[in-house]
């Protein structure tokens, strides 16, 4: 398979976010993909296609979220999915090239259909830096998207374990996922483009 969808889901369904990605890796068990530069995405919004990180945390999650067409900013990224695993790995770069960290990004393990790889995130999130100091991100978040029921207890105190599963076994990291900060992707990789059909 030369190309993958990432996809998120809202609770109900509904598509939340769409990522068209070259695999580099499949080995059936994780995916291994390139999100290049540039390249149109779908995005979670408001009805009018605003951000909803535009309005204040509480009210972030009472307002309607859709969908909304987006381009990829601050260069290419490298994504590690774990399919049977909460969470997935993203890579960046600064812009000389130089390996600036891993955000795990805590959501439910995937479901995958031919080239499309759902998932539902669940907002809380996990850096880790180069020399392997960890910050949890929004924290505040994920607590807003809980009390407006967008994510469930047990699905929070899920991405919490998996958060410190990956911090008390710092020592063997980036071993789960593949030893990945030397990537660099061939220069004829171009964005992909979004499927027509990507919500179905």
């Amino acid at each position: 398979m030369r190309s993958v969808l990432l996809r998120y889901l809202y609770h109900d369904g509904a598509p939340q976010a769409a990522f068209p990605m070259r695999v580099v890796e499949d080995d059936g068990d994780r995916v291994v993909a390139w999100l290049a530069p540039d390249t149109e995405i779908m995005y979670w919004a408001l009805p009018g296609g605003a951000d909803p990180r535009s309005l204040p945390l509480d009210a972030r999650f009472s307002a309607p979220l859709t969908t909304a067409r987006r381009r990829w900013r601050g260069g290419g990224v490298l994504r590690a999915v774990p399919l049977d695993e909460p969470f997935q790995v993203v890579h960046f770069w600064n812009e000389k090239g130089e390996f600036a960290g891993w955000y795990i990004n805590l959501e439910a393990p995937k479901r995958r259909a031919g080239d499309r790889i759902d998932s539902v995130d669940w907002h809380l999130d996990l850096w880790i830096s180069p020399d392997r100091e960890p910050t949890w991100k929004d924290i505040d978040e994920a607590e807003a998207a809980l009390a407006a029921g967008h994510i469930t207890r047990d699905e929070l105190a899920t991405a919490w374990r998996q958060g410190n599963d990956i911090i008390h076994n710092l020592a063997d990291w980036p071993a789960p996922i593949g030893d990945w900060r030397s990537f660099t992707p061939p220069p004829r990789w171009k964005p992909l483009p979004l499927p027509s059909d990507w919500a179905s």
